[in-house]
């Protein structure tokens, strides 16, 4: 192998040339064998003169001379007997094979065979010590004649060090570069003028690009070719030179095909010797995923996850912004607080996912109703924050509402399924009914509370009645979650006739709040707001054990107690452990399971069957009744009846009321009799308050009733009064006499 020379090499080639030429000018000094020992070797240079031995003995590089046809040593220096460890006497009986490793040796045999005059090129071989170590030489070698035999003058520089640091030099290179080419992020050099000067694969494969190669052929300007924003470029690039070194700079690129991707880049500066830039590298990373990610969760910030539209935070951003438009232009501004009537019944009818479903359709409508320059907002389950600005005068919101209230009353389709749904929308106006967003959007939702009350499907304006109607809500509600542990709860009961023996068949526990300030609350009042705010999982517990230890109480004197219902909300029979509840709650009162009975509406029926199945055949399983309360509100088919096979159905009072004088209400009542007793199911008829709906009733077969008619709602006391009287002769006639008394 060959080596440049460095400046040992020129001593060496120096030195040989110059004993040459000395040795050609002695052609007597040597003679005619070569000698094999030290003595031979001073007598054949006996002959020359002073300069040729310190040329040779003392020169500082390592010399000998060898006889080609044999290969042995005819005279060596002393810095060769330093540098290899033999002796001048074990030299002279050796040939130049024996320092070198035997796998070297036969190109060594080919180099010495070939004729070659004069001075020959430096080669780099390996060479022996004594030791055995093995050592990295230049050799440098004349042809002469020496001894009158065919000889060559060898000059051997030690390059062991300057071998390691160029194979060590090599092997770094190597590394770097197979390190460059297959590192995971993109390596690149450009010129200062912007044109790509050396990339690595991982690079060329991010901008789209099959090769490095490829890459490097067809972009010759990156600003232009590569960058969204080609004065991105130069920003970085300028701070690089500046700074030396850029950190962290996000850029957005183009791949091939123009499409576009973001990375992060760190680049620095390359200066010569004389600290001109002569290049810029650096690398850059795809981070597209992340920036995804990022602008995910900074739109989830803003926006709701299920429809997309603004939440409260962009709506209120978005309304102060408007606000301070409106006070320089003086202008009007108006929020619409939108809720959808009977979502709730939805949702527990037909699912969350297609009430869910449902609210998206709602949000698309809602955008395709207003103007570009509004703001539609989803604030809570279903419920809505429009924001119209720019009104030109005072009429402008409430026809807005009454557009957007048309057009949530159109049919919707979702899922396959047609649905018709209504919206109670409350107005207020900037500035007359609020000079900030907080009270405008509080005002507008007491507005829309009123429309509800009002009887839903209505718009409503702002007024500051409802302000204070707002205020009172929600003071029953503060006042509702302290009633339970101050004891202002309490439960009435109200049997259920047997209309062909006029014997008491079941009894209801009502629940009843007794304010302390307010006085006795109506459930429809304040059981709709302990649903809404979750309260009524504690208070439903509270009837539940409350109504078992009453019929425990009812049983130890004596009673004959009929089974007791409960009503059972769709919140409490979807929460988690409902049947290890009732369990538990029968197992610590000692109650049998036959004496209760669970009242479940068709809406908690409906919500989920998969999830209803399984529970309702646990709590069978435990001998629990199951009676279906409000019959013929839902929303959906009547296959549940086959699936679940209740024991009991209550027809809704909303049917029985006018079922004496209303065609279609006693079509409805006759059906819904007809297909329970096909099933074998039980009927009760809630609400009859008069004979002429007794009559009808048990006229079409109906099993039991329940209302004013027999009996209104009685406190414990008086119920176990009522079980233990003889009901067959004491309530017939009471029923006549308080007929016309009974308060609705």
């Amino acid at each position: 192998m060959r080596s440049g020379c460095d400046g040992g090499c020129n001593v060496a080639r120096n030195t040989i040339v110059k004993t040459t030429e000395e040795s050609r000018a002695h052609p007597h000094a040597s003679t005619a064998t070569p000698v094999a020992d030290s003595e031979g070797v001073n007598q054949a240079f006996q002959g020359s003169d002073s300069q040729y031995r310190l040329l040779f003995e003392g020169n500082p590089i390592p010399m000998w001379v060898f006889d080609r046809k044999t290969l042995h040593f005819l005279a060596v220096n002393q810095a060769a007997i330093r540098q290899y460890g033999y002796s001048e006497a074990q030299f002279l009986r050796m040939t130049i094979a024996e320092i070198r490793p035997a796998e070297t040796v036969p190109d060594l045999m080919l180099d010495v065979a070939r004729r070659r005059h004069g001075l020959q090129e430096p080669e780099v071989w390996k060479h022996c010590r004594k030791d055995g170590t093995i050592i990295d030489v230049e050799v440098v070698c004349h042809d002469l004649k020496f001894q009158e035999s065919e000889a060559m003058l060898v000059a051997a520089y030690d390059v062991t060090a300057r071998e390691r640091a160029q194979e060590a030099a090599g092997q770094a290179e190597e590394k770097y570069r197979t390190i460059f080419d297959n590192a995971v992020v993109g390596i690149f050099q450009h010129t200062p003028d912007g044109r790509p000067a050396n990339v690595n694969r991982a690079f060329a494969r991010m901008h789209g690009y099959d090769s490095p190669e490829e890459l490097l052929a067809q972009v010759t300007n990156a600003a232009a070719q590569l960058f969204v924003e080609p004065q991105r470029m130069m920003e970085v690039v300028t701070a690089a030179a500046t700074q030396g070194i850029v950190r962290g700079a996000e850029v957005e690129l183009y791949r091939k095909d123009r499409s576009r991707f973001w990375v992060i880049v760190n680049l620095r500066a390359v200066h010569d010797p004389a600290g001109k830039i002569v290049l810029f590298e650096g690398t850059a990373e795809d981070i597209t995923n992340r920036k995804a990610a990022e602008a995910q969760v900074n739109f989830l910030a803003y926006h709701d996850a299920l429809t997309g539209l603004p939440n409260r935070a962009l709506f209120m951003d978005r309304l102060e912004s408007a606000l301070a438009g409106a006070r320089r232009k003086s202008e009007k501004l108006a929020v619409l607080f939108l809720d959808l009537d009977r979502f709730k019944n939805i949702n527990d009818s037909l699912g969350h996912s297609f009430g869910d479903q449902l609210l998206k359709v709602v949000a698309e409508r809602l955008k395709e109703s207003v103007r570009e320059q509004d703001t539609v907002a989803r604030v809570g389950g279903d419920e809505f924050l429009i924001m119209l600005s720019g009104a030109d005068h005072a009429a402008e919101p409430a026809l807005a509402a009454r557009r957007l209230m048309n057009a949530m009353a159109r049919p919707f389709v979702v899922q396959g399924h047609m649905l018709s749904t209504s919206s109670s929308i409350g107005v207020s106006v900037f500035p007359d009914h609020g000079q900030d967003g907080e009270t405008l959007i509080k005002n507008a939702d007491a507005a829309m509370y009123c429309a509800k009350d009002d009887g839903s499907n209505r718009v409503r304006v702002f007024a500051d009645r409802m302000n204070r109607a707002a205020v009172a809500q929600l003071t029953l509600e503060n006042d509702l979650r302290a009633a339970l542990e101050a004891g202002e709860f309490f439960l009435v009961y109200q049997p259920q006739m047997e209309m062909a023996t006029g014997t008491i068949t079941g009894i209801e526990a009502l629940l009843r709040w007794q304010h302390p300030v307010l006085g006795l609350v109506p459930p429809d009042r304040f059981i709709p707001i302990a649903e809404k705010s979750g309260l009524i999982l504690p208070i439903g517990d509270w009837v539940l054990r409350t109504a078992c230890a009453q019929i425990l109480e009812w049983q130890r004197h004596a009673l004959a107690v009929a089974p007791v219902s409960v009503n059972v909300s769709a919140l409490q029979f979807r929460q988690e452990g409902f049947c290890s509840s009732i369990r538990r709650v029968l197992r610590e009162s000692g109650l049998p399971a036959s004496s209760l009975e669970l009242e479940l509406t068709e809406s908690v029926l409906l919500s989920n069957a998969d999830l209803m199945r399984p529970v309702l055949q646990e709590l069978k399983d435990m001998g629990v009744a199951l009676a279906i309360d409000d019959f013929g509100t839902g929303y959906s088919s009547l296959s549940y009846l086959k699936q679940f096979r209740f024991g009991k159905l209550k027809i809704d009072r909303s049917f029985i009321r006018e079922v004496a004088t209303s065609s279609d209400d006693a079509a409805i009542t006759t059906a819904i009799i007809r297909m329970a007793k096909s099933l074998n199911m039980r009927v009760v008829a809630e609400g009859v308050e008069n004979q002429a709906q007794m009559a009808f009733l048990q006229e079409r077969g109906c099993d039991e009733i329940q209302g004013y008619y027999f009996s209104r709602p009685v406190a414990a006391s008086d119920m176990g009064a009522l079980l233990s009287s003889t009901l067959g002769q004491v309530l017939q006639a009471d029923a006549a006499a308080s007929a016309g008394v009974i308060q609705h």
